[in-house]
């Protein structure tokens, strides 16, 4: 299974009323299964936009206009190449699938609907069947033979961000296993044959204690023997499938966290960073581990303990009324424990996870600073606030384990006082005729169970709790805001782009920024724009580069705002390039990014634009060798260069690089300088520094501490 190449366009009449219809259609049932508002005239709109930036025939580019605007509408598409076996998988685990036309067929929208495949084409809608799983292949009307390109809703995270600002954490994992119920019904059908077959020790040793009563035969206890054996091993084979089907339910949570934070984390809001620190934030992912583990063991033995209660305690109503009364004495004792008694026990959860990743993060930043906490005085300040914090934690801890504590000993006293009252009352029944001793042996087993199962109360409720704050953490990230998903796709403008800036301001919360701020610059020409630290230097790269929004004033590129476009169609025409983005890989992975547009051979020139390509080659791998996220074995300057090339890998039409050569040499810094202010660059360049030093044919130099007097 691969994901298709960008396909080459082949321009036509594109626009005709059947391609527009049956992506316009299409796009509205996707939008309907993932819960999103459909606004016809705006997918139309959406869609005409990605034809137009898009052109090419209806068979060619359908997946791009669907992927392309399924971005703009806020849903995750993702194109897919695969057989005919491959797609039964990918139905079967419950994804949502739309078949792009062909000469053959028309396009077919694919869901999984219990048991049976609901089968409906676009864009007209009229043709609507179902099929089974098994005869799928054969009512599409396809081959084994035969390669499909399909586009895959993919389910978000975002179905558990706050609405409000209490969310509840129940609200939120009701969110994030709502893709998994159909697996979740399948636990509680095989959980209910458990709880009944369950029953079947209880009942054989009734049967069998009346029998040794009355009789001293040997043929109905062998009879009774094998049928508790078929029953027991009946039960056995379908916990395995629960175990199954638990374990898919594991996979599937963790792929599909990973895979939506992986979307999510690019698209943050730059803002949501300033105060947060994005490494330590995401921190919060390995809370999924917890969820993992947490809710296939609740789904197996809190569903099983549940519907063994209730049908234990079914039969025990059916023995006797004074036995009914019991079990209602006995639910409302066991409702004290779990809600009365916990009262408080999800919010103490989720305070002691908080100070938990507070330890972490300030560990975190100990192995970050190691240079700071080398000097005097460092290792006892790292020492103290070390103290402090994990004080802190066991506070947080003792106040939950308070709540939880108190529920186990209530628990405990529960099975102790359960098992003598039953034993009291039902041995009463047997003695005034009310009760045969079998029933009395049957309901103590039941009973047995029953309490003994809630005296393990401590370690499935501390379950729940840690799942509750587990959810509450990965919420955290479901909460970041991000950038807006819409805007212009069409870019009519090639080669260097122009910029105008009229009286652009930016203020952070409390310090520094911009102050009106004009600059206009033809296309093609290059400025150095220097300062000291706190001119806003940064700030006016993130501003070009569309990470931030100025407070007030306007920039146009193009004669067009930044906000305008939707962020990733900007920045295929904006390049920004700044030190610390690095990240682990190949070297090469570090300059092409895994972009189509970008061949090996354009990579190896952006390397030898600045001075890199030789220098590498001398590493025993070459431009495969493996780099940490230090960028070992590389040294600072070559790091900077490397990020430079990743910027101009890709001919960006304006170049923004940010402080990137302040720490070069002037040799160096010269020396890249050269290729990136050339006349004959596809680029307008923007050079933010602290340096005013830096030689090239500068159409402008402004000195950014002159306008801030």
């Amino acid at each position: 299974m691969t994901s298709p190449d960008e396909t080459p366009t082949n321009p036509r009449d594109f626009e005709s009323g059947q391609s527009v219809e049956a992506c316009v259609r299409g796009l509205e049932r996707l939008l309907s299964i993932a819960g999103k508002p459909v606004d016809r005239p705006q997918i139309r709109r959406t869609v005409g936009e990605a034809m137009r930036a898009w052109p090419g025939a209806i068979e060619q580019q359908w997946w791009v206009w669907l992927v392309e605007s399924g971005v703009s509408l806020g849903i995750s598409l993702r194109p897919i190449d695969l057989s005919p076996r491959e797609l039964q998988r990918l139905v079967l685990h419950g994804d949502a699938v739309l078949l792009g036309p062909s000469d053959e067929h028309p396009w077919r929208l694919l869901q999984r609907s219990g048991s049976r495949v609901h089968i409906e084409s676009c864009p007209d809608g009229l043709e609507s069947r179902s099929t089974s799983l098994g005869s799928l292949v054969t009512s599409l009307g396809l081959s084994q033979a035969d390669e499909l390109r399909c586009v895959v809703l993919e389910p978000q995270m975002q179905d558990i961000s706050a609405i409000s600002d209490h969310q509840r954490p129940w609200n939120r994992l009701a969110r994030l296993i709502r893709p998994e119920w159909t697996e979740i019904w399948m636990l509680v059908v095989f959980s209910v044959f458990v709880g009944v077959l369950n029953l079947a020790t209880p009942i054989a040793v009734e049967a069998l204690v009346n029998t040794v009563a009355f009789g001293r035969f040997l043929q109905p206890v062998v009879v009774l023997a094998l049928m508790l054996f078929v029953f027991l091993a009946f039960a056995a084979s379908l916990r395995a499938l629960q175990t199954v089907v638990a374990e898919v339910i594991q996979r599937r949570l963790f792929v599909r966290v990973a895979r939506d934070l992986g979307r999510r984390l690019p698209r943050v809001q730059q803002e949501a960073y300033d105060e947060e620190y994005g490494p330590e934030l995401v921190n919060r992912f390995f809370d999924v581990i917890t969820i993992q583990k947490v809710v296939p063991t609740l789904l197996l033995d809190g569903l099983t303990v549940i519907l063994s209660t209730a049908i234990g305690m079914a039969v025990l109503a059916f023995y006797h009324p004074w036995l009914l009364g019991f079990d209602a004495v006995l639910l409302v004792l066991m409702a004290v424990a779990t809600f009365g008694l916990g009262r408080g026990a999800i919010k103490s959860s989720i305070i002691e996870s908080k100070k938990k990743y507070k330890v972490a993060a300030w560990l975190e930043e100990l192995a970050r600073c190691p240079t700071a906490f080398r000097l005097e005085g460092g290792p006892e300040f790292a020492s103290d606030r070390t103290d402090q914090l994990v004080a802190n934690y066991l506070e947080a801890r003792r106040g939950h384990f308070r709540i939880l504590m108190r529920q186990v000993v209530f628990s405990l006293g529960l099975q102790a006082i359960a098992s003598t009252a039953l034993l009291g009352i039902g041995g009463w029944l047997v003695i005034s005729g009310q009760l045969t001793l079998g029933q009395l042996v049957a309901a103590e087993l039941i009973v047995a169970v029953i309490v003994g199962a809630f005296a393990k109360l401590g370690k499935h409720l501390e379950s729940v709790y840690d799942l509750m704050a587990s959810v509450d953490k990965l919420g955290h990230l479901a909460d970041l805001p991000l950038e807006r998903d819409s805007g212009l796709l069409h870019h009519p403008h090639t080669g260097p782009a122009s910029l105008k800036m009229d009286g652009i301001s930016y203020q952070h919360a409390g310090h520094g920024g911009i102050q009106r701020l004009s600059l206009q610059l033809n296309s093609g020409e290059k400025v150095l724009l220097h300062g000291s630290s706190g001119t806003g230097k940064s700030t006016l790269a993130d501003l070009l580069f569309g990470l931030r929004q100025p407070d007030s004033g306007t920039i146009a590129i193009d004669q067009v705002s930044p906000r305008e476009y939707r962020p990733d169609i900007l920045r295929g025409h904006v390049a920004l390039a700044r030190s610390g983005d690095l990240f682990e890989g190949t070297i090469l992975e570090n300059v092409h990014l895994e972009r189509t547009a970008i061949s090996p051979q354009d990579a190896r020139e952006a390397l030898v634009a600045v001075g890199l390509l030789d220098e590498l080659s001398e590493l025993e791998e070459g431009l495969e060798t493996h780099l940490p996220a230090s960028g070992s074995p590389l040294s600072d300057g070559q790091i900077r260069r490397l990020i430079l090339a990743r910027a101009i890998a890709g001919k960006p039409r304006l170049l923004v690089l940010d402080g990137l050569l302040d720490s070069l040499s002037p040799a160096e810094a010269n020396r890249c300088l050269l290729p990136l202010a050339d006349r004959q660059a596809p680029w307008t360049l923007v050079v933010l520094s602290s340096r005013a030093d830096l030689q090239a044919e500068w159409d402008q130099v402004i000195s950014l501490q002159e306008t801030h007097s």
